[in-house]
């Protein structure tokens, strides 16, 4: 089993129930659980859980090390998923075109260690991200390669809040707060009038 457990929450609702269902399920697979946890990431968006959800739930099921490599490859699937939805599914495409242009107020140049930034600020749109990646991505190698670049920071720093909050490590929490704050302020001062929240 793993090396941490999930304590026992109160009923929560809807995205809550998910999750905690999902959790449970994954700490009682045994050595199939991060195949299932790197699946739950491929299926979140149907089942609308934020994966910033999914990200603080690796920390609590795997600990910070093995969480942070269970929820890159659990990114980088959903990531590869989601390129090849857009490319084959023209309505999809349609409707990621407009959440881009309500969540940009323009078409941005904003280069790949600003994308990385962007994925560590809460609440901005994961695929709305990726999106603009594939936009402006060369080809699918490029992608990919992009893609890695800008989740591997947010993989980390998510998946040891997870573990730190676990672990109710206080000073660990104000040190990652303080971080993450520090860089949501440059990243909106980086592109101001590009990210609306």
């Amino acid at each position: 089993m793993y090396k941490h457990k999930v304590r026992e929450r109160g009923d929560s609702r809807s995205v809550g129930i998910h999750v905690e269902s999902f959790i449970q399920f994954i700490e009682n697979s045994g050595w199939l659980g991060p195949l299932f946890y790197i699946l739950l990431h491929v299926i979140r968006p149907l089942l609308f859980i934020p994966v910033l959800l999914i990200c603080l739930a690796s920390g609590v099921l795997f600990g910070g090390f093995f969480g942070s490599i269970y929820t890159f490859f659990g990114l980088m699937s959903t990531s590869i998923c989601f390129y090849f939805l857009m490319k084959y599914i023209p309505w999809l495409h349609r409707r990621l075109s407009k959440l881009k242009e309500k969540v940009l107020k323009k078409d941005p140049d904003l280069n790949v260690w600003q994308l990385t930034a962007f994925r560590l600020v809460p609440f901005v749109h994961y695929h709305v991200l990726s999106f603009y990646l594939m936009e402006r991505s060369e080809n699918f190698r490029d992608y990919v390669k992009q893609t890695m670049i800008t989740i591997i920071p947010m993989s980390v720093v998510y998946t040891t809040i997870g573990h730190l909050l676990y672990d109710l490590n206080v000073y660990g929490l104000i040190i990652v707060g303080t971080l993450l704050l520090i860089l949501m302020i440059i990243s909106r001062n980086w592109s101001e009038e590009a990210i609306t929240r």
